[in-house]
This record gives C-alpha cells, sequence and structure tokens, in this order.
C-alpha cells in the first residue's frame, strides 16, 4: 500500500497540474483528485499517529478559492509571461 507521503506527493502534482491547464473543467477536476489525494495521505498519517493534517495538506483541502486566493494577482505577471 503507498504511504501518506505518496498521496501528499500525487496531491501536489494535481494542484500544479490544475494551476497550469487551460481547460477550467480539466483544473476542477485536479483540484478533486488533489483534495481527495489529500484526504488519504491524512487517514494514513492518522492511522500511523502523526499529525493528520500536515500544513500543505490544509490548502489542498481549503478549496480552489484558497488556490485562487494565494495566487498572485494577474498584474503581478512578469513581462517575459506576455
Amino acid at each position: 500500500m503507498p504511504s501518506a507521503a505518496y498521496f501528499r506527493r500525487q496531491a501536489d502534482i494535481c494542484l500544479r497540474l490544475a494551476v497550469i491547464a487551460s481547460d477550467e473543467e480539466v483544473s476542477n477536476r485536479l483540484i478533486m483528485m488533489a483534495r481527495e489525494y489529500a484526504t488519504k495521505g491524512a487517514a494514513l498519517t492518522r492511522q500511523s499517529g502523526g499529525d493528520a493534517l500536515p500544513t500543505d495538506d490544509r490548502a489542498v483541502l481549503a478549496g480552489p478559492e484558497a488556490e485562487r486566493d494565494a495566487a498572485p494577482p494577474n498584474g503581478a505577471d512578469s513581462a517575459a509571461d506576455h
């Protein structure tokens, strides 16, 4: 069975992909997958007696609104991005 760290890494990968996805439906699905992975990782951590929800996982479970709030404003993009 995969470890809690594995599920946390998978959640992180899904979130990173969600940020760069150009399709909103795909982005939302990736965010949901990240939540599911984070939940599984937290459950495994609880079973092993550790901190049930590491700080990084709290952001995942907070939802897409938290992700958008944490992103820099549109005007903060560098000139190279245009």
